[in-house]
């Protein structure tokens, strides 16, 4: 993993702890009741696409050739 992709999984968690720091927020404004269903949509709708926007940019974020993916891709076409 390089640099960029390091700082892109920081940003994610750093994202997502305020996700759900909102989402618990938003569940406080409800009455109990609803709490379980408020927190889940809350929650689901800001994390699924922060998560999707990660991967993409993680892989976009791939250096062309990893010397280590190389080395093991080598090791295992030797043990064949």
């Amino acid at each position: 993993m390089n640099l960029y992709q390091k700082l892109t999984v920081i940003i994610t968690d750093i994202l997502l702890i305020a996700e759900l720091c909102i989402s618990m927020y938003f569940c406080s404004q409800q009455s109990p009741e609803n709490l379980t269903p408020t927190f889940i949509k809350s929650f689901a709708i800001m994390c699924v696409p922060t998560l999707i926007i990660a991967k993409i940019t993680i892989k976009r974020l791939r250096s062309p050739e990893d010397p280590q993916v190389v080395i093991a891709a080598d090791a295992a076409l030797l043990e064949k």
